[in-house]
């Protein structure tokens, strides 16, 4: 059975910007570029830290999650990694400043969970860094692959350069990566029950 989260980036032809590519060789230019997207952002995911924190006092007492904050940590999960693809090169599409864009090329896709919520991991995600306890050997293990997924990224950004092609099993390293992060990111914030795979697919 699928995980209720995913994370799918379109590849296409795989062509994508040499110019962009040089940004990201000299990342800070690539990250100057990014800074509205990533000071607005870091707003934005912070209210989402507080939303799903109430989240789970409505679970507490409900034992359902409301369906606007539920909409609100997705949308932001959703920003967030557009932003990256676009930072990554793996699209070249500057997203838009919105919590919703359908059209791009980059999404979130999380099954709702329906009612009938876990409790216990409502009061998990109260007292948060016990929830976040209980995350600690992806944390652990996601650190690693993480930067391997980093190194990656910047051989990626001289095969553009040079080619004009990002390499494909770069690609699907790096977006199994982003996958598995933000399948964690959505169970420490509460939009599912079901604990994540150690896995990049």
């Amino acid at each position: 059975m699928a995980y209720p989260v995913d994370v799918s980036i379109d590849y296409g032809d795989g062509e994508r910007s040499r110019g962009l590519a040089v940004a990201g060789i000299i990342f800070p230019v690539k990250v100057l570029l990014a800074l509205p997207h990533m000071i607005v952002l870091a707003f934005v995911q912070f209210g989402a830290f507080i939303a799903s924190w109430i989240g789970y006092w409505a679970i507490a007492f409900s034992g359902n999650l409301p369906p606007g904050i539920a909409r609100f940590v997705h949308n932001t999960l959703g920003w967030s990694i557009r932003v990256t693809a676009w930072l990554a090169s793996m699209r070249d599409e500057y997203p838009a400043f919105a919590l919703e864009q359908p059209e791009y090329p980059a999404t979130v896709t999380i099954t709702e969970p329906g009612l009938g919520r876990s409790r216990g991991l409502a009061v998990t995600g109260i007292l948060w860094f016990v929830k976040a306890l209980l995350l600690l050997p992806h944390l652990i293990v996601l650190e690693f692959v993480g930067i391997a997924a980093a190194i990656a990224g910047w051989i990626a950004y001289w095969a553009i350069a040079i080619t004009g092609v990002y390499p494909d099993g770069i690609f699907n390293f790096v977006q199994g990566t982003l996958r598995w992060s933000t399948r964690t990111t959505a169970w420490l914030l509460g939009l599912t029950d079901e604990y994540p795979p150690f896995a990049l697919k």
